[in-house]
């Protein structure tokens, strides 16, 4: 699935893997009061939840920003052929590559690469199996790395501890860094002069979140910070996958404060559609709107 929005100075692609009803909400966010679910329903299902299964709606995707001079990828998905510990995300073989070259992108003209954190789902097309071997998918790009992740997730790699994603970290983050494509980034830093990375800890241990202000458009990549959009109006509760959990949620709520205040939308990395989020302060917390997705087709492949 492929959707696009026109900004001023750049056009912003959204290519989906795959989207579905992939999780039990009980599951995914264990703290959230199952009356929760029932009383947002009305704007909820079925777009984010499906209450005949009680499953959450998640998409794999990755945001591709195109400006006349760059080709900015932020995060990867999942990628072909990877295994998985998810048994939804193991050994998919989905069009990426084709959407990507479909829409004036493919992988030898992506000239930088924003890794939000280094989770198997958001780094997988970092490389691609070519002959048997494992080779970075984007070899004239940047890969940006979040700093404090690859240094965790290294100490994790050297005592061969599986819980925490080093399938992943071994066939699509070393061999990009191995083969000295791979820039280490904290927060603050730029990119292609759109984008500015915020510090997003919790999820992961160096989780980071991008912001991008073109003319009057003002977006916010949050990475993970939020599973469903209904941790808007209870930011307290995190998901099963939050590693530091009173750090994900101290992140979760400068975040949404950020965005309330400078009016940023929020485009979530497991939701699909443009539009994203408006996130607005409340007396009580916060409250979110959200908008259909859009369904226009990028100009480059209109027939």
């Amino acid at each position: 699935m492929l959707q696009t929005r026109h900004l001023k100075h750049a056009v912003l692609h959204q290519i989906a893997e795959f989207s579905g009803p992939t999780h039990d909400a009980a599951w995914m966010l264990p703290d959230m009061a199952p009356q929760a679910y029932s009383e947002a329903a009305d704007w909820l299902a079925p777009r984010y939840w499906l209450p005949q299964t009680n499953r959450l709606i998640f998409t794999m995707q990755t945001f591709v920003i195109k400006t006349d001079a760059e080709i900015i990828l932020i995060d990867t998905g999942v990628g072909n052929h990877k295994e998985r510990l998810a048994p939804s995300q193991s050994h998919l073989n989905t069009p990426f590559l084709d959407w990507l070259s479909g829409i004036g992108c493919p992988p030898e003209r992506v000239t930088h690469v924003a890794l939000t954190h280094l989770h198997g789902d958001h780094v997988g097309w970092n490389t691609q199996v070519v002959d048997g071997r494992l080779e970075p998918t984007f070899p004239n790009a940047t890969y940006y790395v979040p700093l404090d992740d690859w240094r965790i997730f290294s100490e994790r790699r050297a005592m061969d501890d599986l819980a925490h994603h080093t399938i992943p970290f071994d066939d699509s983050v070393r061999p990009v860094v191995e083969a000295g494509l791979a820039k280490f980034i904290s927060p603050g830093a730029s990119i292609a002069d759109i984008l500015t990375a915020l510090p997003a800890p919790g999820h992961s241990p160096g989780q980071l979140a991008y912001q991008l202000r073109d003319g009057n458009e003002r977006l916010l990549f949050a990475a993970d910070v939020l599973h469903s959009p209904l941790q808007v109006l209870h930011p307290e509760v995190n998901s099963r996958w939050c590693e530091i959990p009173d750090l994900a949620r101290r992140s979760r709520f400068d975040l949404l404060s950020r965005a309330a205040q400078e009016n940023f939308t929020w485009l979530s990395a497991h939701a699909f559609g443009l539009d994203g989020w408006q996130i607005h302060r409340s007396h009580e917390g916060f409250t979110v709107e959200t908008s259909p997705p859009r369904q226009r087709l990028p100009d480059a492949i209109a027939v």
